[in-house]
C-alpha cells in the first residue's frame, strides 16, 4: 500500500513540474518558484475529478448529466478561486502575464489570456485526472500488493479485506453478503450502490443483486458470466460489461 502511494505522489509531483513548465512557455519571464506555485493550485481540482466523477451514478440518466455539470462546473469555480489567490503573491507585472494582456475575453487563445484561460483550465485538470486514473487502475491490476484494504464490520466482528479477495457481492434485501477467494461468505448491513463506489475498478455491476470482480470472471454470456464455480445472471440492463 505505501509501495502504491509513492507511486502516486511522483505521479502528482511529475505532473505538476510538467504543467509549470508549460505555464514558463506561455508566461514571459515567469520564474521557477511562481510557476510551481501556480501549477500546485491545479491539483486539487484534478484530484477532485478523479475521484468524485466516477462516482456519478447514472441510474437516472438526466440526473446523473446534471450532477457531472453540477460538479465540473464547481471544479472550474474552484480553480478560479485558487488562481485568483495566487496573484495576491504576485507582483502587478506578474499577475497581467498570468491572467494574460486580454483577459477581459477568456475564449481568445492562447498566449493573449495566460492560464486564466478555462479551455486551458478544463485541459490540465481533464489531464492530470486521466493520467492519475491510469497509473491507478494499472496499478490495481498489476500490482494487487499495493491495493488498499476494504474494512467494514461483519456479524459485528471487524473485517477487512483487498479487493482482489473478493469474488462477489451479492444483494439480499437489506443486506449484501461479500463473497471472497478462499470461500467465505460474510454478511454486511451497507447498499451494494455503496459498495460498488467503494470498490471502483475492476468492479462491474451485472444486476441490481450482484457486482463482480472483473478479474474472477472466466466466462461471459449474453445473460450470465462465471465468476469462479458460480454462474451469476446478467440483467438487460447490465448487459454492457467492462471488461
Amino acid at each position: 500500500m505505501l509501495m502504491r502511494r509513492n507511486v502516486l505522489i511522483a505521479y502528482w509531483i511529475v505532473s505538476v513540474l510538467i504543467v509549470a513548465l508549460i505555464i514558463m512557455m506561455l508566461v514571459k519571464d515567469l520564474s521557477v518558484s511562481r510557476a510551481l506555485f501556480v501549477a500546485t493550485m491545479f491539483l486539487p481540482g484534478a484530484l477532485a475529478a478523479q475521484y468524485m466523477l466516477p462516482k456519478i451514478s447514472f441510474k437516472r440518466k438526466a440526473e446523473g448529466i446534471r450532477n457531472t455539470v453540477y460538479l465540473v462546473l464547481a471544479i472550474i469555480l474552484l480553480e478560479y478561486l485558487l488562481l485568483v489567490w495566487t496573484l495576491c503573491f504576485q507582483s502587478f507585472s506578474y499577475t497581467r502575464y498570468i491572467q494574460g494582456a486580454n483577459y477581459s475575453f477568456p475564449f481568445e487563445f492562447p498566449e493573449d489570456t495566460g492560464v486564466f484561460n478555462p479551455l486551458f483550465i478544463s485541459v490540465v485538470i481533464s489531464g492530470l485526472a486521466i493520467g492519475g486514473s491510469l497509473i491507478d487502475r494499472w496499478l490495481m491490476r498489476n500490482h494487487p500488493e499495493m491495493e488498499n484494504p476494504i474494512t467494514f464490520c461483519s456479524d459485528r466482528k471487524r473485517v477487512s479485506l483487498l479487493p482482489s479477495q473478493i469474488l462477489y457481492v451479492e444483494s439480499c434485501d437489506t443486506e449484501v453478503f461479500i463473497h471472497t477467494s478462499d470461500g467465505r461468505k460474510l454478511r454486511n448491513k451497507t447498499g451494494i450502490s455503496q459498495w460498488e463506489s467503494a470498490l471502483g475498478y475492476p468492479f462491474v455491476r451485472i444486476h441490481r443483486s450482484f457486482l463482480v470482480n472483473g478479474n474472477y470472471m472466466t466466462q461471459v454470456d449474453s445473460d450470465s458470466v462465471l465468476v469462479g464455480e458460480e454462474s451469476l445472471p446478467v440483467s438487460r440492463k447490465y448487459q454492457k460489461l467492462q471488461h
